[in-house]
């Protein structure tokens, strides 16, 4: 099987729609030249991959056509947005995630402090019936803390160079280390390329990328941890678990894979290291407001604050609201029940098959499902979820395959 030409083919067939939907220079109107050089680009790709065995040009047309498409369309975004409205293109997270810095560099507590008064304010949003409500985002800040630690490292730089800072800058970044974690981690390079081409480009994932989505955060610090346990570093792999576990709540499900992993592969010790990160940036906050903290990142999830997150999605909670179960979207329903049903079996059986083949793989995959049905009988099983449910999965299985190979 020639995969360099179906990576060819696919590159050709996940970009087009990129630079047709999007804007790719933030100037009146994409040059035609710049779409000539892209197109030279993918069909030089495809000639290359047929008729040479020769990849290093091939490599340099398929980076260099991503750096277009994706990160083409990431910079003009931003571009644009710091020359209009704040809330032009974006995600209301980025908007909450830059209140909240500036939150902290004011000595307010980010956990505690509303958003009313903020750009997050003018973000239009409406519930899973389509009624215009109030964003409960105004409410909590959600994030645990390395998601509003990290960006101040570009929030510096950028407003001194540049005038203006996105969040989204630091997804942009993340997504560079990502492309490079999974060029390095494949030991079959082609693999590899298609691996990277769907995580950067998949239809199921670009347009919440594109608008800052946080699940873009998480995704390099997780598959960091993952890559480092596969190569055996240990230490390493806890310290980034540790900020995976700190950038959003979706990789807590990891953590008793993580911990059984190692536990099975008798390394301790660097479970010390996961948890001391965890402390160091978590316990400032919990201990400037311990109610707020856990209100925001928990509770409010959970139903259990007097202004949570709705019900909404495609999932289960959607289902018994279409049903009659649910009378009212914003209040309290035991879907713990629910998801205690279904993932603690998946759980019994996810460490059953990771002890049997102690494969990173089988980590990914396992993990990829219990966080599905945790996710799918939760009370929000959002578009953005699915999307980052396809990035885990793609990840699994390639590297089944590439175990396998």
């Amino acid at each position: 099987m020639n995969l360099a030409a179906i990576n060819a083919i696919v590159l050709f067939v996940l970009a087009i729609p990129m630079v047709m939907k999007y804007r790719i220079l933030p100037i009146e109107g994409t040059p035609y030249w710049l779409f000539g050089i892209l197109f030279i680009l993918l069909v030089a790709n495809v000639v290359v991959s047929l008729f040479s065995k020769e990849r290093r040009l091939s490599y340099i047309c398929i980076f260099t056509s991503i750096a277009i498409s994706l990160g083409g369309v990431l910079w003009t975004s931003m571009v644009d947005r710091s020359r209009t409205a704040p809330a032009l293109g974006v995600h209301d997270i980025i908007l909450q995630q830059e209140a909240a810095m500036r939150y902290v560099i004011e000595g307010k507590n980010p956990y505690k402090e509303t958003y009313f008064g903020t750009p997050v304010e003018s973000f239009h949003y409406a519930d899973s019936t389509g009624k215009s409500a109030i964003n409960p985002a105004l409410y909590h800040f959600v994030m645990p803390p390395w998601y509003l630690i990290l960006p101040f490292l570009f929030y510096f730089p950028a407003t001194s160079i540049l005038g203006f800072f996105d969040g989204r800058m630091v997804l942009g970044a993340g997504m560079i280390v990502t492309v490079i974690l999974l060029w390095r981690w494949f030991r079959d390079k082609e693999l590899g390329i298609l691996t990277i081409l769907i995580t950067a480009l998949s239809p199921a994932t670009v347009d919440y990328f594109i608008e800052g989505r946080s699940d873009g955060f998480v995704l390099p610090w997780l598959v960091g941890a993952l890559f480092a346990l596969d190569r055996r570093k240990w230490f390493v792999s806890a310290v980034l678990m540790g900020f995976s576990l700190m950038s959003k709540q979706t990789t807590w499900i990891l953590l008793p894979y993580f911990v059984g992993f190692l536990w099975m592969k008798r390394k301790r010790m660097p479970l010390l290291v996961t948890a001391s990160v965890v402390a160091l940036l978590s316990l400032p906050f919990f201990l400037w407001d311990a109610g707020a903290f856990i209100e925001s990142t928990i509770l409010y999830l959970s139903g259990n604050s007097a202004t949570s997150y709705p019900v909404s999605g495609y999932g289960l909670g959607m289902v018994l609201y279409e049903l009659g179960f649910i009378k009212d979207l914003h209040a309290y329903y035991p879907f713990l029940f629910w998801q205690m049903l279904v993932t603690i079996p998946a759980l019994v059986l996810g460490f059953r098959w990771l002890k049997k083949t102690m494969k990173i793989s089988s980590l990914i995959l396992v993990y990829a499902l219990t966080l599905f049905l945790f996710w799918y009988t939760s009370r929000y099983f959002n578009n953005s979820h699915a999307g980052f449910l396809s990035w885990i999965f793609v990840l699994g299985t390639m590297r089944y395959i590439d175990e396998k190979s």
